[in-house]
């Protein structure tokens, strides 16, 4: 794998525009000075700012600039992307629900319908207190312009009572062969000195069997965080990946210091529910070919960022033939996009945010996913669904604890040339 590279431009990008400032739109004339300054701690929101533009946003930097104060540019652990070269956040189309709930992973089932999970609340029409599960599970149907959610297993007016009314949290969810999986923080101690233990579901969420044996806790053992999707019902598996189910995680730290490496491991599909079938990627051979260990101390990291790594979301875009994997370096503001060719890397900087979506550093960036069902044939338009927490995500777009969605589009160049 190829040593993390730092590049400046990306410390603070914004929507269609990386570099330290902001591009001034056509026939403009660049930022300068104090106006340029400003326009800097504004990363991650929609538009772009000129200078004869700043005046009618006055109202909106002063909102902001108390919190964004204390945000310090960071540099990204990759160099930027020659595919994808700007990534924009419509926030024109930004909608939310069930407030009170959060976590929202996702993944798409053989019906056709996205399946997803949340912590600590209601679900779709409950609240906080109103229909309140420590886990539950919903089902969105429609396209993301209108989407209708609905409550499966637990929350308010749920079709089934919770199976984890009381303890339970996931961030990884998974449909393979008309089964959903979900690895289950069985919250048995402090965060994050906890177990964790693979379920599943034969009927889409109604009911969940728990298996027998942990990832268990302790200093330095693999801690299971986000599966790696692909389409409908784990389909379109690239042929050199297929027959595995993949699954990507951090080593456990109960000392709180943070984590800095993201860790990946795989089990044959017929086997996922076995122990002994999980192997972990070892870096690559001679011959440039993932190396398998079932030994976790054995494993090589997938991907390190000095800054933090708090894993979001991974999934495969066919239309550009691309690993998206998103990944929060600090708080709910502070979050990274990158992509690759293999689930291993090497990887790519698509954008690195200081303050994506007005936010700050306080509190905890969950969930970031970009569900294949909804992404357009040639892989350029997403939808995203995300989830943050804490002080940080009550500032700018105000996303703390809910269920979030918004469009993103991808600056792509086209190249029939192998990278």
């Amino acid at each position: 794998m190829s040593q993390p590279q730092a590049k400046s431009q990306f410390a603070m990008s914004n929507g269609s525009c990386s570099v330290a400032g902001f591009r001034a739109a056509d026939g403009e004339k660049p930022l300068k000075g104090g106006a340029e300054k400003v326009a800097r701690i504004l990363p991650g929101m929609h538009g772009r700012l000129t200078k004869g533009a700043l005046p009618a946003r006055l109202a909106v930097i002063s909102l902001h600039v108390a919190s964004f104060s204390a945000v310090i540019a960071q540099e990204p652990p990759y160099p930027p992307s020659q595919t994808i070269t700007a990534m924009t956040w419509h926030w024109d189309t930004y909608k939310t629900a069930a407030i009170g709930s959060d976590l929202w992973p996702v993944t798409w089932g053989p019906d056709d319908h996205l399946y997803l999970a949340w912590g600590d609340g209601g679900g779709f029409g409950g609240s906080d207190s109103d229909g309140r599960v420590s886990l539950g599970f919903a089902r969105i149907e429609g396209r993301p312009e209108n989407f209708r959610g609905f409550n499966i297993n637990g929350g308010k007016h749920a079709a089934r009572p919770a199976s984890f009314p009381k303890e339970g949290k996931t961030g990884a969810l998974l449909f393979d062969q008309g089964v959903l999986y979900a690895t289950i923080n069985l919250q048995d101690g402090k965060w994050p000195d906890v177990n964790h233990v693979l379920a599943w579901s034969s009927n889409n969420a109604a009911s969940w069997i728990k298996n027998d044996w942990l990832f268990a806790r302790g200093q330095d053992t693999f801690e299971p965080a986000k599966f790696l999707n692909f389409g409908k019902n784990d389909s379109g598996v690239p042929a050199s990946l297929s027959g595995y189910i993949y699954l990507y995680g951090v080593k456990q730290d109960p000392q709180r210091q943070g984590n800095e490496s993201l860790y990946l491991v795989r089990a044959r599909r017929e086997r996922i529910r076995r122990r002994d079938a999980f192997e972990f990627f070892s870096g690559l051979d001679i011959h440039g070919q993932p190396a398998w260990n079932p030994q976790f101390n054995l494993a090589q990291p997938v991907f390190n960022d000095t800054n933090g790594v708090a894993p979001a979301g991974m999934v495969y875009d066919p239309g550009l033939k691309l690993f998206l994997l998103t990944a929060f370096h600090n708080g709910p503001g502070q979050l990274g996009a990158f992509e690759a060719r293999h689930p291993w890397g090497p990887w790519s900087t698509v954008a690195y945010y200081a303050a994506w979506g007005g936010m700050g550093m306080a509190g905890e960036g969950l969930s970031c996913e970009f569900p294949q069902k909804w992404m357009s044939a040639d892989g350029a338009t997403l939808w995203a669904i995300f989830s943050v927490y804490g002080e940080g995500a009550k500032e700018g777009i105000k996303a703390h604890d809910r269920f979030n969605l918004i469009k993103v589009t991808l600056s792509v160049v086209r190249s029939n040339q192998p990278r």
